[in-house]
């Protein structure tokens, strides 16, 4: 009888044991997993993705965290804007995107701490109450700053 207690014992801590591992093991499966999928810093693309998702959910706060603190950006048309004009354009509604989606990303790295990406952006929406339905060019200056990708600098260009 106190055997079969003993074995019980054993079984259930055995049980239990294994239990606490698989959930320890799967909760930092899980968070790995999880946090890469969303870190917009881990690569040239994904920061780009990020800074343009950013731009079409008007979220200021997601692109002030993704670009650098001098990020310059530079229109179709040559106007230029730092950090803090854009920030305040986007979130004061002065720039709305209604539709945008990304295309053709070509990534080029260098030293493993600058990329130029480049590819199309066709978006529709208003800047200042002007409408626009545009395919444009991109190209985005991305650097490695503390082991996080930003954005540091994008210029556009229209296509024909």
């Amino acid at each position: 009888m106190k055997e079969n207690v003993i074995f019980f014992y054993l079984c259930r801590n055995l049980t239990l044991r294994n239990v606490k591992k698989f959930l320890v093991l799967f909760a930092l499966l899980f968070s790995t997993v999880a946090f890469a999928q969303t870190d917009p810093s881990s690569t040239p693309s994904d920061c780009t993705n990020a800074f343009f998702q950013g731009m079409l959910d008007e979220d200021a706060t997601s692109i002030g965290k993704i670009t650098t603190d001098d990020f310059a950006i530079t229109s179709y048309d040559g106007m230029q804007a730092d950090k803090d004009l854009m920030m305040q354009g986007v979130s004061g509604g002065f720039v709305m995107i209604e539709t945008a989606n990304v295309s053709g990303l070509r990534v080029r790295s260098y030293n493993d701490n600058a990329a130029i990406v480049t590819g199309t952006w066709k978006a529709k929406g208003a800047i200042q109450g002007t409408n626009f339905d545009n395919e444009i060019m991109f190209g985005a200056m991305c650097v490695k700053i503390a082991g996080n990708w930003r954005v540091a600098n994008v210029q556009f260009t229209p296509t024909r």
